[in-house]
């Protein structure tokens, strides 16, 4: 039988695979190159390199460079599609009968090209994005990026409708199923790629409380700002700030706290050995759009994951968290777990509800849709 082949249309380099929407993209591809389905991948550079560590999992590799230039706030079509438009993408996409997987609503600029009409063209949604932004725009402080948000906004909500012309999309949690199946009956849930292949979270007591994330993500800033305002960690129970590119007013702030610690940039293998190694995940989240892969990587790999609503909606997975929705909450949940130990018959009860994360079956059901003879 001839092998299956599939071009893949990436909103960015996948690799390192470093923050939640790239882990993602990454980690479905190799999940599907290990079923044996060459990927013909596709991606915008904006600062990330061409990746070498691509080619053991990918048939070709085209990278494209993204536009700059703002499109103006008159523009319907929104800026993180307008910048992805290239019309040599276009050409290799149309070159062959292969289906296509377009990574978020950002690469869909092709979507409806009449070039592609004919082929099985499917969708996958990392948010609801027009909420996505709207988040965005309620939590920022700056003037600018207000304005942008807002804008942006409103013209990705114009713009879903392009879904129309998907022969599938693959929505990533539960409550944002509900959304686009209302809107587009061609929808299904498949839960985030991750790439941990093993439950190994350790019985026992960590001596610190984790959050982790890429710390130059408005919404992750302001979680790290949340905790700085409310919790105040004891010396020999330090909160460890980890994760990339935080920037320079965060580090000011927890320099001056006692507490806590920065962990700036540290390795795929060092934030492995931080989430193992902690006590406590505190994991707050002011919107609830998507699955965090931070939630999802604490559960597979950690201990006690303390979180709020908002990083649990819709993924399921209330039920192996521990909720707070108030700071007085999560400090008193902080005492009562510190010296608790993290036993078996957790990590026992985690398994059911972790499942579904499951890579390859993620990647079963992306070769059904696309290839359904």
């Amino acid at each position: 039988m001839e092998p299956h082949h599939l071009h893949i249309v990436s909103f960015d380099v996948p690799f390192p695979a470093d923050y939640g929407g790239v882990i993602d993209v990454f980690f479905k591809i190799k999940a599907l190159s290990e079923i044996g389905i060459k990927v013909h991948l596709h991606c915008f550079q904006y600062g990330r390199k061409a990746a070498t560590e691509l080619n053991a999992i990918c048939e070709t590799i085209h990278y494209y460079p993204r536009k700059k230039i703002y499109t103006g706030l008159v523009s319907r079509v929104p800026y993180i599609v307008g910048s992805r438009i290239n019309p040599d993408l276009l050409e290799r996409l149309s070159s062959d009968a292969y289906p296509i997987l377009f990574e978020g609503l950002h690469t869909c600029a092709y979507l409806d090209h009449p070039l592609l009409k004919d082929k099985i063209k499917a969708v996958r949604m990392h948010n609801v994005e027009w909420q996505y932004y709207r988040g965005l725009f309620d939590h920022s402080t700056e003037t600018l990026k207000s304005i942008y948000y807002a804008v942006e906004s409103k013209r990705l909500q114009r713009y879903e409708s392009v879904l129309v012309h998907a022969n599938h999309i693959f929505a990533i949690s539960k409550t944002e199923t509900e959304y686009l199946e209302s809107r587009y009956p061609q929808t299904s849930l498949i839960f985030p790629f991750h790439g941990v292949t093993s439950r190994s979270a350790e019985p026992g007591i960590g001596k610190y409380m984790l959050y982790h994330g890429n710390l130059s993500v408005p919404e992750n800033e302001e979680a790290v700002e949340w905790l700085a305002a409310n919790v105040k960690p004891a010396e020999d129970f330090p909160l460890i700030i980890a994760g990339k590119k935080p920037g320079a007013k965060m580090k000011a702030m927890l320099a001056g706290l006692a507490g806590f610690q920065l962990i700036e940039n540290p390795t795929g293998s060092q934030m492995d050995q931080l989430i193992a190694e902690a006590h406590l995940h505190i994991l707050p989240a002011f919107q609830s759009t998507g699955v965090k892969l931070k939630l999802v990587k604490s559960l597979f790999q950690g201990r006690f994951v303390l979180t709020n609503p908002q990083m649990v909606e819709g993924t399921g997975l209330d039920d192996v968290c521990i909720s707070f929705r108030k700071p007085a909450e999560l400090i008193q949940l902080i005492k009562d777990l510190r010296n608790k130990p993290f036993t078996q018959t957790e990590i026992d009860r985690r398994k059911n509800l972790l499942a579904g994360f499951n890579d390859h079956l993620g990647a079963a059901v992306i070769q059904k849709v696309m290839f359904p003879d």
